[in-house]
């Protein structure tokens, strides 16, 4: 009785005595559309560390994903965030993105932006520090689909960038 009381007590232990490590990571798809000529970019961020940041940056106290958010602000909040922290140089020039909106999937959002007018692709270089600023230890996975080619980028406080060249 007395070793299972113990067994017990050395199993429990290490289970309740550690809180639990919420991780912070971001995965973004980036694709070169020969069809559109066009860089479309998806980022998938989970809502409550987007909303965090939000109000942080934007002295906010809105609800995303909620029948009361207050849609204009937030798409504006969101556009202003973007260009501030993700920058896409494409062929040596950095270049000015649109941002075409938002969906909500369970605990994720989808933000959606498009660089227009890119016909082919030499190099890019992205650096990326959204979330950064709310949470150091954030992970931006960047994911490429550029001239058949495809490359991942981990993206981090200490790494914010990087790039890729076309041969």
């Amino acid at each position: 009785m007395k070793k299972t009381i113990l067994l017990l007590f050395l199993v429990l232990i290490p289970i309740f005595g550690f809180k639990a490590h919420k991780f912070y990571i971001s995965l973004i798809n980036v694709e070169h559309s020969t069809k559109e000529n066009t860089i479309q970019i998806s980022m998938r961020i989970f809502i409550d560390d987007l909303q965090q940041v939000l109000q942080k940056n934007y002295d906010q106290t809105y609800e995303l994903a909620t029948s009361d958010e207050p849609v204009k602000k937030v798409n504006k909040d969101i556009d202003k965030y973007a260009h501030k922290h993700f920058n896409i140089a494409i062929n040596g020039k950095d270049s000015h993105f649109n941002y075409l909106g938002k969906e909500y999937e369970h605990d994720v959002v989808y933000l959606y932006f498009e660089v227009d007018n890119i016909k082919t692709v030499s190099e890019v270089k992205i650096t990326d520090t959204m979330l950064i600023d709310q949470f150091p230890d954030q992970k931006n996975i960047i994911k490429l689909d550029i001239n058949n080619i495809k490359k991942t980028f981990f993206l981090t406080n200490k790494t914010p960038s990087d790039s890729l060249k076309f041969e």
